[in-house]
């Protein structure tokens, strides 16, 4: 007797999409601590809903270029207000990561206490660090295209100051042992950090809101991002430290409240 299939279970079988697994590319800056931490947390939110992710890390400003034009699948982690140079981005509604803006010099003489006090410098800001671009857009001021070109133009000379995030430049500073610069500023301005996709990928927010919120809310996030901070710190010896002259250390043990 031949038996007839319920229509669900035709589509099921027929459909070109059922053997597919789930892959999204998500990309973000290079030689940035905040990035690779946002990254791992974003891969074990998805795992949870069986879905794989892939970040890739380009300079700040090509990845912003790339998400929005959906050839990335999303932004790793964004501040809230990037959506007004990105409108094809759509944020996740859970901050995943902070990030301090502080200016560092190899003059521990400069103090700067405002965004106004860097007119008096010449100094260099990372390009696609939007709001820190917004901060000091009325500034003259360099644009490097990375944190690693930000700190060579310090290490050379070339600049006073740079202004960018405490987290990655500490990180880089460490990796790369220029221990004589240091933090001259408290934290001009700090962002909570979110996690975006392309609006074609819409239908991901659902899907992983409620999993980044239950991170968020039993501590999971703030664990994955002190034990990588801690992991990231103990590459480097303690002599090897970024130090501020006013005595407070800058390693990263320090950095991840």
């Amino acid at each position: 007797m031949n038996k007839i299939l319920p229509p669900i279970l035709l589509t099921l079988l027929f459909s070109p999409f059922q053997l597919r697994a789930e892959s999204y590319t998500f990309s973000g800056g290079s030689n940035n601590l905040i990035q690779t931490i946002a990254a791992t947390i974003l891969v074990k939110a998805y795992e949870r809903a069986d879905i794989e992710i892939k970040p890739v890390f380009l300079n700040l400003q090509q990845s912003l270029h790339q998400s929005n034009a959906g050839i990335t699948d999303g932004e790793i982690a964004r501040v809230n207000a990037i959506t007004k140079f990105t409108p094809n981005l759509r944020k996740v509604p859970v901050a995943i990561m902070f990030l301090d803006a502080v200016a560092f010099s190899k003059n521990s003489s400069i103090k700067i206490n405002s965004w106004a006090d860097l007119r008096n410098y010449k100094f260099t800001i990372v390009k696609g660090v939007k709001f820190i671009e917004v901060a000091t857009e009325q500034h003259e001021r360099r644009e490097a295209t990375s944190h690693v070109e930000a700190l060579a133009l310090l290490q050379s000379d070339k600049t006073e100051i740079v202004v960018t995030s405490k987290i990655a430049f500490v990180n880089l500073m460490y990796r790369k042992k220029h221990n004589k610069i240091k933090a001259v500023s408290d934290s001009l301005k700090r962002l909570q950090l979110y996690h975006f996709v392309h609006m074609k990928n819409s239908r991901l927010i659902p899907v992983i809101t409620p999993i980044l919120q239950n991170m968020l809310d039993s501590g999971e996030i703030a664990h994955i991002r002190k034990a990588q901070l801690i992991k990231a710190t103990k590459k480097f010896s303690p002599d090897e430290s970024p130090e501020r002259d006013n005595g407070h250390q800058l390693n990263l043990n320090q950095i991840v409240k």
